[in-house]
Parts: C-alpha cells; sequence; structure tokens
C-alpha cells in the first residue's frame, strides 16, 4: 500500500489536506532509507514540518504493520492453518483487526461459499470489529476497586477507587490507575455495553452471513468480538495514554531545546546552594567559553558577594536557576542587579549534565557553568544529555521507554533542523482558520497600538486559533495575544479545546508585553489565584526550562557602560518601582 492510501485510511493527518503524490513522493523517500532529517529539508508551504512529521510517523506504523502481516503468514504457515489471501491481510491496517480476520478466516475457510461472497463476509467481520471496537472504547465502563489492606497503598491509590466510563479517564488518571494495579493495590473490572454491540452484529447480517456459519446473532459476537475486545481496549488505551505522554514529554523537551538565546557576550551563571553553602559563579562567552569562575558565602548582601567575584568582566546578564532549595536566596538575587536582564534557566537533570562538562571545576561552579550555557547555547547543551534522563515524562517510569525515546529523539532532529516550537501548532493553508465575523464595535477602542498595552489591563478578545500550548486571541491589534495553557483557567488544563472554543468572546487581562517583537502575554485566570505560590500539581504547560527573558523596557538588552562595580543592591529603572518589576518580571516568566 502506497503511503498515501495509509494515510488516508487511518486519517493520520487529520484533516490536513495534502495531496497524494506529494504524500507518495516523501514516502518513497523514507522507503529508500531516508531519515528525519534528510525528510524535513523537503518543507515547503503545503508540507510544513508538522505535515511531515506526521507523514514520517505513518510511515514507520505502516512498515511495523507490513511486519505483523508478513508474521501472520509465516505463523499460519508453520501452524499447517490455511494461508490468507493478501488482498485480505492488507485490507486490514491496524494491528488489533487482525485477530478477527484470523477468527473469521478460521470460522469460514475458503470453499464453504462463493469466494467472492466469503471475501466481502470477512471484510465486513473487520468492519463489525471496528465497529464495537468504537463502542467498547466510549461507552463501556471500569469498576476499580482496592485489592489490598495495606495503609500506605490505600492512601496512595484510594482516590482512583471509583466506577468510570473508559473514555473519561484522562492520561495521568489511567497511568495512575495501571500502576495501582501492577502494584497489586488495584483491581479492574470491565463491562462492555453487549446489547450494543450485538445491535451492531444484527444490522450486519445480511453483509456476515456468507461467514455466519450458521450462527445466530449472539454466537457470531461470541465467536468474532468477544474473544479480545476487553484486552485491546485496554491495550489502546495504554497506547493512547503512553502516547499523550510523550507528546507532552516532547513538548516540552522542544521547548528546552528552542529557547531563545541570551543575546548578551557576557554572562554570569549564579548557582544557589542549600541555606550555609556556597555560591558559585561561573562567566561564560556568548559561545560557551568559561573565562572565571569563583565561589563565595552569600553573607548578608549576597549580590555583593556576586559582584566582588565578577569584578571588572564586563558581565551583561545574569543567569539564575527557576527554582532553588533557598527560595530566599534565589529572589534576593533575582531583584538585586538592577537594569542587568535576569534570565531564568531550568536546573532539571544537573548530575547528568556535569558528568558531560569537560572543565575540572568544583560542582557547584560546574552546576553555575551548565546554567549559563543552557543560557547561551540551549540547544547544544540541552540536546547532548540523554533526554530520558530530563525526566519530562509524567508518569515515566509507567510508560514504554522505546516510545519515548523515540518521540523525545524525533524532537532533538526537529529542533537541530531549525524547527520551532510554533512551527508545530502552525496549520497548513488547507486548514488555515475561516475569517471570523468580529463584532460591528472594536473590541477595545481605547487600544490603538501594541504600546497602549500594559501588565494587569482588562481587554476584550475573540479566540482565533487553539493549539497545545495555548490559545491565540485577537484583541484588535494588528499582532495576537497568546494565553498560555496554564493561564487558560483557574484549575489545570490538559487540553485548551476543554475550556475555549475558536469564535469565542472573552475578557482577558494583560502580563506582559515584548514591544520590540510585538508579543502580547495574556491570562484568563483570576488574579485572586494568582497570588502565592502555584498549587503541588498546577499546570506548568511544559515550560519549565525554557529560558525566560527579562525584557522589560527600559530594565535591560544594553551592554552596561561602566561593568560591574560597586556593593551595593542595584535599583530598577527610574519610574519603575522594584515591586511592579518584579511582578513584570514573572509574567514574562509566563510565557
Amino acid at each position: 500500500m502506497r503511503l498515501s492510501g495509509y494515510v488516508q485510511r487511518t486519517r493520520a493527518l487529520g484533516d490536513i489536506k495534502i495531496p497524494p503524490h506529494d504524500i507518495d513522493v516523501i514516502g518513497d523517500l523514507i522507503a529508500e532509507g531516508a531519515d528525519l532529517a534528510t525528510v524535513l529539508k523537503k518543507r515547503s508551504n503545503v508540507l510544513t514540518p508538522r505535515v511531515l512529521l506526521g507523514l514520517w510517523r505513518a510511515a514507520a506504523r505502516a512498515a511495523e504493520h507490513e511486519d505483523l502481516l508478513q508474521q501472520v503468514a509465516a505463523r499460519r504457515r508453520e501452524t499447517g492453518a490455511h494461508p490468507i489471501a493478501w488482498a485480505l491481510l492488507r485490507h486490514t491496517v491496524h494491528a488489533h483487526q487482525l485477530g478477527v480476520l484470523e477468527r473469521t478466516e478460521d470460522l469460514s475457510p475458503p470453499g464453504q461459499s462463493a469466494e467472492h461472497r466469503r471475501r466481502d463476509g470477512v471484510k465486513a467481520a473487520v468492519a463489525l470489529w471496528d465497529a464495537c471496537l468504537a463502542i467498547v472504547r466510549k461507552s463501556a465502563t471500569l469498576s476499580i476497586d482496592l485489592a489490598t489492606d495495606d495503609p500506605e497503598r490505600i492512601e496512595a491509590f484510594g482516590d482512583h477507587v471509583d466506577t468510570v466510563t473508559l473514555a473519561d479517564l484522562p492520561t495521568h488518571r489511567w497511568l495512575a490507575i495501571r500502576r495501582g494495579q501492577k502494584a497489586g493495590a488495584l483491581a479492574l473490572a470491565f463491562e462492555v455495553p453487549r446489547d450494543e454491540l450485538l445491535a451492531q452484529v444484527v444490522a450486519r447480517g445480511q453483509d456476515l452471513s456468507a461467514v455466519a456459519s450458521g450462527r445466530d446473532a449472539e454466537a457470531l459476537l461470541d465467536a468474532l468480538v468477544m474473544p479480545d475486545i476487553e484486552d485491546w481496549a485496554l491495550r489502546l488505551k495504554d497506547e493512547e495514554a503512553t502516547l499523550v505522554a510523550a507528546r507532552n514529554a516532547g513538548t516540552a523537551y522542544m521547548n528546552l531545546l528552542a529557547s531563545p538565546r541570551a543575546p548578551q557576550a557576557l554572562v554570569a551563571g549564579i548557582w544557589v546552594p542549600k541555606k550555609g553553602g556556597q555560591l558559585a559563579v561561573a562567566i561564560t562567552l556568548r559561545d560557551g567559553r568559561l573565562i572565571h569562575e569563583g565561589k563565595c558565602h552569600p553573607g548578608s548582601n549576597p549580590v555583593a558577594a556576586v559582584e566582588q567575584i565578577i569584578g571588572s568582566h564586563p558581565v551583561e546578564a545574569i543567569i539564575l536557576p527557576t527554582t532553588a532549595e533557598n527560595d530566599e536566596l534565589l529572589r534576593t538575587l533575582a531583584s538585586g542587579f538592577g537594569e542587568l536582564p535576569v534570565y531564568r534557566v531550568d536546573p532539571k537533570a544537573m548530575k547528568a549534565a556535569l558528568k558531560a562538562t569537560e572543565e575540572e571545576v568544583a560542582p557547584a561552579v560546574g552546576s553555575a557553568l551548565v546554567l549559563a550555557r543552557r543560557a547561551v547555547r540551549p540547544l547544544k547543551y540541552w540536546g547532548q544529555l540523554d533526554p530520558i534522563a530530563l525526566g519530562l515524562a509524567e508518569y515515566q517510569q509507567d510508560i514504554d521507554e522505546d516510545v519515548l525515546r523515540g518521540a523525545l529523539d524525533e524532537v532533538r532532529v526537529l529542533a537541530q533542523a531549525g524547527v520551532k516550537p510554533e512551527d508545530l501548532a502552525r496549520p497548513t493553508p488547507a486548514q488555515a482558520a475561516p475569517k471570523l465575523r468580529m463584532p460591528p464595535k472594536p473590541l477595545n477602542p481605547m487600544i490603538k497600538t501594541v504600546d497602549d498595552l500594559r501588565p494587569g489591563m482588562q481587554v476584550n478578545g475573540v479566540v482565533t486559533n487553539i493549539t497545545q500550548f495555548g490559545a491565540f486571541l485577537n484583541i484588535g491589534l494588528a499582532h495576537e495575544g497568546l494565553v498560555h495553557v496554564s493561564e487558560l483557567a483557574d484549575h489545570f488544563v490538559n487540553d485548551p479545546n476543554e475550556v475555549v472554543r475558536v469564535g469565542q468572546q472573552v475578557e482577558a487581562r494583560v502580563l506582559g508585553v515584548d514591544r520590540g517583537r510585538r508579543r502580547i502575554s495574556l491570562s484568563l485566570r483570576s488574579e485572586t489565584r494568582r497570588e502565592g505560590p502555584p498549587a503541588p500539581g498546577s499546570n506548568d504547560g511544559g515550560q519549565k526550562g525554557g529560558v525566560r527573558l527579562d525584557d522589560i523596557p527600559g530594565r535591560g538588552g544594553n551592554r552596561r557602560k561602566s561593568g560591574f562595580g560597586g556593593t551595593g543592591p542595584r535599583q530598577p529603572a527610574t519610574g519603575v518601582s522594584r515591586a511592579q518589576a518584579l511582578a513584570d518580571l514573572e509574567a514574562l516568566f509566563k510565557k
């Protein structure tokens, strides 16, 4: 089967419409041994990175299915079963269809009726299976009960005890339930809607008559569908959960690899220690070369202590971790360098990163060096680590490592080819959102340009596009605003489509404005829910690892003429209070 036929039958590209010839050109290229990097060189207005990635994955699944067909044919030869015509084997496109295909063939082998009618009956049995599997995946229920008296396991998994519809279980909860089942703490009882399945057999009675061999609808259901319908429903739920977790991890990985590079020529990475420990500073050039390092006790004035190490080096930006055990010291450093830009970098997988560091320096200095290098060359220094070691996937220990590694390796190739996160979310011309009928009056009459926007301002908007990482709003300007997935609601949002829809009119709050790049960050969350630290398990949208730029107008971006010098804490730019500067900085970190 040509790749275009497989894509059409499996809807591997969803609603994206691509000419079959273009698909088959890519399919032939992959069949000749081309890797993903080579495939990405074929990008065009139609064959976008998102489409090419979809075709790459579809070609891999098609090849796996072809191997399965060969295995079925070989096994039947070895067991002495009659062979299945290749036309019937290739009528299937999913592994779960092969079981019913074999059962139907064994139920009605060649010679019992006219061959063309028998083959039509076999195809009807596959269609029956597909319909029944869809019903079970949508309507089957699971009773989840405790299977242990262990208080610790009851505390860990007791909140998952319930009777639920299989389709209603989100990925993270399903993975937790499966973990509890493997640990012996939870027992699952599966119930299929048998009456609905039986109705499907009755509706297809005429089409199935050539393979029914005199069986009534009940017997035919038991013979063709029931033997493994439960196993496949659960297996596909597992595969779906694994795929979603792997793709979410891939999104987080892409955000790390494609983080904006700090543009300054000289930066200082600062490692924030535990209480009682020493601060470590590593000064690097924009290419990551270490030119100076040192350690000190923070004392009562940690900013002055850092400046003492930096000395006369004309450092133009400070690099800090996004989190630290000594949160008070981290906050002091983040607000203490006045106009100097402060970048925040995820300290994830620091042990693995230290092992990859060639310089012989103290561990704390090495950690500061890793932070600085991740800021100036994120693709190189995030990309040199084993992506599995980054721990980006939810319930990572419970999902197939090969699937996860494959998804992350794809992302690394995409990033190395210059693909950005927005390239994977951008629709093709064929699926571009239709023009929306805007309200008769301006959305925000008092806002004429981006310069009129201020953090905290309330604006009216219309949802124009929804992606995995959030929603875009038209607020009446030439440039749309982005509501990141973590800012769509006060509660955790797994899928932005759950809370907004294209064309919906909303009221949003301005979080930050990058006037240089005309980027607008918005929020739909209530202000009261934004006070204090985020709740455990709150949605971070996979953005923890990205470099956050302090692009507040008037606070950074220009090389300091006088170097560091001085020992006191630096003040924010004239006209901007320290509290407002910090609020703006935190808002920009959300982008």
